[in-house]
């Protein structure tokens, strides 16, 4: 994968695909003792849908809804609505999308309804990515937390950090207004270094002292 920024907060992007691998199948996922099945897929193609059905069998399936967006056309990655979101968005116990594939999907460009529609089409727990907040939607509340970051120098992977400090919590038994500052934190000091959050969860917690208490 290759991206092309344009801006400064780095919302507006250019991704390419250079390469895609084949379809991830259910007989190639081991029989293991697994309480959560994560797909984090970069292009439609990646999960089919057999796959989301016989993972819920298994356990709990959480999904990036990238995986399920972005088309990789001759190349050129391109977002198109998933038709087969009201058969399957429903095996999701976990949904991640950014603000611009919440309104691909729904039709609106209001966080809030997006996210209470997603939950409406079957969605358990919907968190819904921007540059200012990560918002949470639950069925009864919703849950925000500003981003902190002191700049964007490590935009790329924003929601793979955020959903994967989000669903730790999650799993390990931290309520949605814990888990999901814990995250935000995460990934706006993860924001301001290129790469891959390196640090520690003693450094995600101070960076919550400095800036969120």
């Amino acid at each position: 994968m290759r991206n092309t920024y344009f801006t400064a907060d780095r919302e507006r992007r250019k991704a390419e695909c250079l390469k895609q691998s084949d379809p991830i199948t259910p007989e190639q996922i081991p029989s293991v003792d697994c309480s959560l099945y994560h797909l984090a897929g970069l292009l439609y193609g990646d999960f089919p849908n057999e796959l989301i059905v016989e993972l819920s069998h298994r356990g709990k399936v959480s999904a990036d809804i990238q995986g399920f967006l972005r088309h990789n056309e001759l190349g050129t990655m391109n977002f198109h609505d998933w038709e087969d979101k009201l058969e399957y968005l429903r095996y999701f116990d976990f949904l991640k999308t950014d603000a611009a594939e919440a309104e691909i999907l729904t039709g609106t460009d209001d966080r809030r309804a997006a996210a209470k529609m997603l939950y409406d089409w079957g969605a358990k727990e919907i968190l819904i990515s921007h540059n200012s907040e990560m918002l949470v939607y639950d069925g009864k509340d919703y849950y925000t937390c500003p981003v902190k970051a002191r700049n964007l120098s490590g935009r790329t992977g924003r929601g793979d950090t955020t959903f994967g400090a989000y669903l730790a919590k999650r799993i390990t038994g931290a309520p949605v207004d814990e888990a999901l500052l814990f995250a935000t934190a995460a990934v706006s000091l993860k924001m301001e270094s290129p790469g891959p959050l390196r640090g520690t969860e003693a450094d995600v917690i101070r960076y919550i002292e400095d800036f969120y208490r």
